[in-house]
């Protein structure tokens, strides 16, 4: 019984309620009973620590999840379907305050809260990213030993890559064959095959077979994704907690558990001690606190947000920021919270098309039903589709464009860095796909993202209230330089001249020119592109601009704890038995998908806690 998901984790905590001040508890607390590892969120990075940790079976490990089991979610299973559970139960449905920079909106930030975390709802876009955002990780932020080639034998071990036959040759020295992760190419349609991928070589975009090396990821590709062989997702959760690894006895997985605060002992150990953390089960409307209690470490995997958000309210974070909301200080460190960045899409580009050529109809259940059909006879067809199907990597300052008085300058990580990524995708994809293409018509999608943004945002707390969302400010398009205005302009204007060339044009339709930012159409005719002004631009993204919600760097790492979070440990400074995994220690953005980097990282800090990098001593010895 305790070796599966539980709908009730009650049995895996320490069975009383809360005792003691806030932060301050007895040496005796820890005789109580509990776990070498206790690992608070079961996103990319805590599946992987938890299933690769209790490789040891005399390790024994907690995984804690606030969501509920992914097992049986057929939105999770079915790739297209992701859609469905934005604003779920399993989607903690967070949106970030009022953008000033865009029209005073709030934009949503769909993030997972299921196991497998954001893997089990996102698109599934398998991406190591570019080789150069890695190493400048460690020449300009000081991060030995998580550079590109320190990465690279982890992101082999973990994939399981499938070739595809009709898909270009893929060098088999440089994708994983033995690991746990299934990889491979989906279903691609005709418009991105014959439309798309041509119609970016056209404007000077290079094809490129195969962006995971280390050749960088520049070019026009057919996306790699995590979809397995009988057309699932391959979310962390699927390929690391499997029922296998579900079934060993040293490993416990508690789902429903909202984690409320880490616990540290502040009375008998000169340096705050990590003892375990505090719960509450989302199924119980009383809301008790219970306790578990950790022998060696806690990590936290929450993610972006919700790790800043869990060291706030546990009194580790801007003594500043706390003290006025009554939050007990554990350790004063600024940078909690701090150097968020996130990935902004300025507005995506709507191409009318042949219905015949799109995946719109998808969207009736009753047009769908033969799709379904078709998937769980078998697991192929329409629905096996990513959505991101093909994509564009690009630097701007490699382009030109008179008709704009805005160059942008070069932040990218490198000369293989890109800065703007163009997602394309055979469907409507306005409001993260929410806004459906109207009856009986066909859409297709350039998604332009920004990669390399020079804003800065924060997450802070709005109440010491665990179940109060935090305050989400990203500052997009706040950077004192306005290059990243800049850099979004330009990639803009080469999706204008993607959509103006001859491959994509056969087929798609001229949409009469309209003015109006709440039109879902582009202003596109063959005649007018150039003359389309920076100032009409930016008038249709402040009004259309979402994000592709790749928040990092709010626990960040760095050798400096004045200005970083955690170490090159990823242990957190100034307190014992606590370290953070997840993209929230990313000491940079980097220019891509984050999926695939955080997998690896957790798989490499595993493999470094297995070779004895623990945090010291283990309590016992201070009993």
């Amino acid at each position: 019984m305790g070796r599966n998901p539980m709908e009730n984790p009650l049995h895996y905590a320490t069975p009383q309620l809360r005792v003691g001040p806030p932060v301050t508890y007895a040496a005796a607390q820890r005789t109580l009973n509990g776990y070498d590892y206790v690992i608070v969120g079961a996103g990319a990075a805590g599946c992987v620590l938890a299933s690769k940790l209790s490789e040891d079976k005399n390790t024994s490990v907690l995984l804690l999840e606030a969501g509920g089991n992914n097992q049986n979610v057929l939105a999770s299973k079915v790739p297209l379907m992701f859609g469905e559970l934005f604003h779920s139960e399993y989607d903690w449905d967070y949106n970030t305050v009022e953008q000033p920079a865009l029209a005073s909106r709030k934009l949503y930030w769909p993030r997972g809260r299921i196991l497998g975390g954001s893997t089990s709802l996102n698109a599934m876009m398998y991406h190591h990213c570019a080789k150069s955002d890695y190493d400048e990780w460690v020449s300009v932020h000081g991060c030995q030993g998580w550079g590109y080639d320190d990465l690279v034998p982890y992101f082999r071990r973990m994939e399981k890559f499938t070739p595809n036959p009709s898909r270009p040759t893929i060098e088999a020295a440089n994708r994983g064959a033995e690991g746990k992760w299934s990889t491979g190419y989906s279903w691609l349609s005709e418009i991105g095959e014959k439309g798309f991928l041509p119609a970016c070589e056209e404007v000077g975009i290079p094809a490129i077979p195969d962006v995971n090396t280390n050749q960088g990821t520049l070019g026009v590709t057919r996306f790699q994704t995590f979809i397995d062989r009988k057309g699932e997702r391959s979310s962390m959760a699927t390929a690391f907690l499997t029922p296998e690894v579900r079934q060993r006895p040293n490993l416990y997985i508690g789902c429903h558990a909202h984690v409320t605060r880490v616990l540290f002992d502040c009375l008998t150990t000169d340096v705050p001690t990590t003892i375990g953390v505090e719960f509450q089960s989302s199924k119980d409307p009383t809301r008790q606190n219970f306790q578990v209690h950790a022998k060696r470490e806690v990590i936290l995997s929450g993610g972006a947000v919700n790790t800043p958000q869990l060291l706030l309210l546990s009194g580790v974070g801007p003594a500043d920021e706390l003290t006025p909301l009554g939050v007990p200080i554990v350790h004063n460190s600024r940078a909690v919270g701090k150097n968020l960045k996130d990935h902004l899409c300025p507005t995506p580009i709507i191409c009318k098309a042949n219905p015949s050529y799109t995946l719109d109809y998808l969207k009736s259940p009753l047009k769908s039903l033969p799709a379904l059909l078709r998937w769980k006879l078998f697991g192929s067809g329409p629905l096996t589709n990513n959505v991101g199907e093909v994509a564009a990597f690009l630097r701007t300052v490699d382009f030109n464009f008179p008709e704009s008085s805005s160059p942008p300058a070069d932040f990218t990580s490198g000369s293989v860095g890109p800065d703007i990524e163009l997602i394309a995708a055979p469907l409507s994809f306005i409001h993260h796909g929410e806004e459906p293409a109207a009856d009986g018509e066909g859409t297709f999608s350039i998604v332009p993202t920004h990669l390399r943004p020079r804003s800065t945002g924060t997450i802070s707390l709005k109440s010491r209230n665990p179940h109060d969302h935090p305050i989400i400010n990203p500052k997009y398009l706040s950077d004192e330089s306005d290059n990243d205005k800049k850099v979004i302009l330009a990639g803009l204007r080469v999706c204008l001249r993607i959509i103006r060339s001859a491959s994509f044009q056969k087929y798609f339709e001229p949409v009469p020119i309209n003015d109006d930012p709440a039109s879902k159409w582009w202003p596109y005719s063959s005649s007018n592109i150039e003359k389309i002004s920076d100032e009409n631009l930016i008038r249709f993204m402040k009004e259309k601009a979402f994000t592709l919600y790749h928040p990092i760097g709010t626990a960040r790492m760095g050798p400096d704890p004045s200005r970083s979070v955690v170490d090159l440990q990823c242990k957190v400074y100034g307190v014992k038995g606590l370290r953070v995994m997840d993209a929230s220690v990313f000491p940079e953005q980097i220019s891509g998908h984050p999926t695939a980097p955080i997998g690896a990282m957790a798989f490499k800090l595993s493999q470094m806690i297995k070779e004895g990098d623990t945090s010291g001593t283990p309590f016992s010895a201070h009993l």
